[in-house]
């Protein structure tokens, strides 16, 4: 049986190439596959069996008002209208205050906190960053702030991490809850972007990433656990990219991108049919 279906990507951004491989791939199996970004015609909405949200972020910090409208709106017509979706929210698209409750759990995550008061109390740090609770894309609206200046640069909506010296950041990439591939990058993905590093995790990173992937009850997307490796090689949860991760498949070789491809449209075409 043959499907048709939307992939939401933004043309405009340099991840657009893993979403044409995505689509590439799909249609060689007889599908009908369209690209289109989130402020695409309501009325096409019950035309594909299945809605597939990809790399749709905006490149720049001006753009994040308008792409946070469309986005919401586009989530919550969708899931009213009960139409199929993959990679629509996630527990990073309900924002980042997940991070709050995955500390509480006792998941190694980078120290983070709603208010001054328990950031200041429960850390000792020169510096913090702010981040916004609803971000979008690498560091945007990303704040750096000297301890002193903590209680007054604090807003409603952020979140406040204490500024840690670490060596990398470490990516896994899953589909699903299956872990697919890990990439290092040195010093870490942003703002340099170094070209990443194929590493093996071992047992113990490998079993503390799955378990985080499995939190988040997906079954069907693609998701992508981040961590920073510190200065002693303990990891830290940096944030869980499960709602139109970017997966880096423009850095595979062609046979394992197939492989990882070829997984991915198995459990998504059984979510279409089931």
């Amino acid at each position: 049986m043959n499907y048709k279906i939307l992939i939401l990507s933004n043309k405009e951004n340099d991840e657009y190439i893993e979403d044409i491989y995505l689509a590439e791939s799909i249609k060689k199996d007889g599908n009908i596959v369209d690209l289109a970004w989130v402020d695409y015609d309501e009325q096409l909405d019950e035309k594909y069996d299945v809605i597939i949200r990809r790399n749709t972020w905006v490149e720049e910090f001006e753009q994040i008002e308008r792409f946070a409208k469309l986005n919401k709106l586009l989530e919550e017509r969708l899931e009213k209208k009960n139409i199929k979706t993959v990679n629509l929210v996630g527990l990073d698209g309900k924002g980042k205050k997940y991070l709050i409750e995955f500390m509480k759990k006792g998941f190694s995550v980078i120290p983070t906190f709603d208010n001054v008061e328990d950031a200041l109390n429960k850390t000792n740090s020169s510096e913090y960053i702010l981040k916004m609770e609803d971000s979008y894309g690498s560091g945007l609206g990303q704040l750096v702030v000297k301890k002193e200046k903590l209680v007054e640069e604090f807003k409603e909506g952020y979140l406040i991490q204490p500024k840690l010296k670490f060596k990398s950041e470490i990516q896994s990439y899953f589909v699903g809850n299956k872990l697919m591939y890990v990439f290092e990058y040195i010093p870490s993905k942003y703002p340099n972007y170094p070209d990443p590093i194929s590493i093996t995790l071992s047992e113990e990173q490998k079993n503390i990433a799955c378990s985080i992937a499995n939190e988040s009850g997906l079954k069907v997307e693609f998701q992508r656990i981040d961590f920073i490796r510190l200065e002693n090689d303990d990891l830290l949860l940096l944030e869980i990219e499960d709602n139109s991760p970017h997966m880096s498949l423009e850095e595979l070789d062609e046979n394992f991108r197939d492989k990882v491809l070829e997984e991915y449209k198995k459990i998504l075409y059984e979510y279409i049919e089931n």
